[in-house]
């Protein structure tokens, strides 16, 4: 799916990114007032982001591994667990789009292939056709032939 050269595709596009923010919103309302989405739906997320963050810089730095990361606080963890909620959801949406827009490609080359099929039938049912009325005129022109050479002698 070319984006770039469609225009509808770019406002679509830029439509599902503008879309992201009032979701994160939501989700961060939705953690500030809801304990529960806060601790079961919202955090555990980002605190397992941080881990590998901690742990992935660690390695780099080529230092010691922690044998315990140290958790985020409340609301930075919400912060970050809001954004990332909001980004898995627009690349969901996205990555359906793309399934939904191969599928129709898809259709659309098959059912392309189908009518080229049914194009080549009727041409070689017609140059059939064409090829018996040949036959059958040469049939005819030899007769004919025949018959002139015979009454000329």
């Amino acid at each position: 799916m070319v984006i770039g050269s469609f225009p509808l595709g770019k406002i679509f596009v830029h439509g599902l990114k503008r879309v992201s923010k009032p979701i994160g919103n939501l989700l961060m309302w939705a953690g500030k007032h809801n304990p529960h989405v806060r601790r079961y739906i919202i955090i555990p997320p980002a605190q397992l982001y941080n881990k590998f963050e901690v742990r992935w810089k660690m390695q780099m730095l080529r230092l010691k591994q922690p044998k315990r990361v140290p958790p985020l606080p409340s609301a930075i963890a919400t912060q970050l667990g809001t954004d990332m909620l909001s980004e898995v959801i627009v690349f969901i949406i996205g990555g359906g789009l793309i399934v939904h827009e191969f599928s129709r490609q898809q259709l659309k080359t098959r059912k392309k292939l189908q009518e080229e099929m049914e194009q080549r039938r009727v041409l070689f049912e017609q140059l059939d056709g064409i090829s018996a009325d040949l036959e059958q005129q040469d049939k005819d022109i030899s007769y004919i032939r025949a018959v002139l050479n015979g009454n000329k002698t």
